[in-house]
């Protein structure tokens, strides 16, 4: 397959707003009402809104985000998707979050991404690059995400998590000019020395002694890589 080519970004004084994508931001809702890793959130909306050249009202934003994990009634954990638009109008949903399976399975992507695509490094409803698997993962629920490499064959980021290889003892992440989502779960592993960041490729997902991916919804979990799926449709 092709790669994804790389789509220009105009500054929002030029482009119209409803051209515009709005930025996302999923977050982790406990039972006892605790929002994981909310500042990490926030911080990484402030720094995408600025890039992106729109307002962000991280106060009013954040007493938002407040508001709706405090009026989630459920047993359980709660998703919360927070969608802050080009005028930095933000809409926040709160839904259930079902269970994660014990060992979900992770398979490669045949496309590539275009490691020079700008919106990569930032949270977007502008996701079509992502379309193709995100369907495929709707159809096989046993796997949890499917790997994308970019042009060079350099492993960048799963379709909606940060993906991690043990090498050596050791665990490795992608850097961001491979083409990924400064996830904020990735971010806090980093801080914590935890894992280091390298240049990894396809090669080394068969010789890799763990694979682990993360997200802000579920954390750093293992996954069972799958060499070929036996469903390619």
């Amino acid at each position: 397959m092709t790669a994804v080519k790389p789509s220009s970004i105009q500054p929002a004084s030029i482009q119209p707003a409803s051209a515009q994508p709005s930025l996302i931001e999923t977050m982790r809702v406990e039972v006892d009402g605790r929002i994981l890793l909310l500042d990490r959130h926030m911080g990484r909306l402030r720094l995408s809104c600025a890039a992106l050249e729109r307002p962000f009202h991280g106060d009013a934003i954040r007493e938002q985000v407040l508001t709706a994990a405090g009026l989630a009634r459920t047993p359980g954990p709660q998703r919360v998707r927070l969608l802050v638009d080009a005028q930095g109008q933000a809409t926040v949903q709160a839904t259930p979050l079902p269970d994660l399976p014990p060992l979900p399975g992770v398979r490669l992507w045949p496309a590539r991404l275009d490691s020079r695509e700008p919106l990569l490094r930032y949270k977007t409803t502008r996701r079509h690059w992502y379309d193709a698997p995100t369907a495929w993962l709707a159809e096989h629920p046993a796997f949890f995400d499917a790997l994308l490499s970019n042009e060079k064959g350099e492993l960048c980021e799963g379709s909606r998590s940060n993906v991690y290889l043990q090498l050596g003892g050791k665990w490795f992440t992608p850097p961001i000019d491979c083409g990924c989502l400064p996830g904020v779960q990735r971010a806090e592993l980093l801080e914590r020395g935890l894992v280091e960041e390298r240049l990894l490729y396809e090669d080394d997902l068969p010789r890799a002694r763990g694979i682990r991916l993360s997200n802000a919804l579920r954390g750093w979990f293992d996954v069972d890589w799958v060499r070929t799926p036996q469903a390619e449709d």
